[in-house]
């Protein structure tokens, strides 16, 4: 069920009606929680919406590690458990790993290894303390995980491109939607 090539193109679910391709592009879900809350809902009614995509990359409901452990626990359970249904449900799938803050490290045990995976780092990148969060549980996910390829939705950090080469890991980048916009704009200058 899981995705063994990167996608050609990534493009997150309240983008879609932009898609050229659906047969070579990922749909993920690396935007407002409020955007994708239907399909949270309700996965099953989606079905149908979600075919023809090359891939979908789980759901990233937010384990922020400022919401108590017990709410962190859930969504990044919302998001291996719709991830699931949609791979049991012949959707080609690429797992989203999502940590919250230390208290849920152990949940990359539920995590698939040796596949490929996807993260996102959009909104992750600016304040060094983020940062530093960010390239520590990359790190932990890279050791734990071993994944053969990660799709990065949003910039690539130097420190991860090291530590993933160090290990023989592909990144694959893909420009986040504000990304994109961003160099529109400078190309418009």
């Amino acid at each position: 069920m899981v995705a063994t090539e990167p996608p050609k193109e990534i493009i997150q679910w309240d983008r879609r009606y932009d898609v050229k391709d659906k047969s070579t592009t990922a749909i993920c879900f690396y935007c407002c929680d409020i955007g994708f809350q239907p399909v949270l809902n309700n996965p099953k009614k989606y079905l149908d919406k979600l075919e023809g995509y090359e891939a979908i990359i789980g759901i990233d409901s937010s384990p922020y590690d400022d919401m108590p452990l017990v709410v962190q626990k859930s969504q990044i359970y919302l998001n291996l458990a719709i991830t699931y249904f949609y791979g049991i449900n012949k959707k080609k799938i690429i797992p989203n790993v999502r940590l919250g803050d230390d208290r849920t490290i152990s949940s990359l045990e539920a995590y698939p290894h040796h596949t490929l995976i996807a993260i996102g780092t959009n909104g992750f990148t600016k304040l060094k303390a983020v940062r530093d969060i960010l390239i520590r549980q990359f790190k932990l996910v890279v050791d734990t995980l071993l994944p053969t390829g990660i799709c990065i939705y949003g910039p690539i950090l130097k420190e991860m491109q090291e530590y993933a080469n160090s290990k023989n890991i592909p990144l694959y980048q893909y420009d986040s939607y504000t990304m994109k916009k961003n160099k529109e704009k400078e190309n418009e200058r």
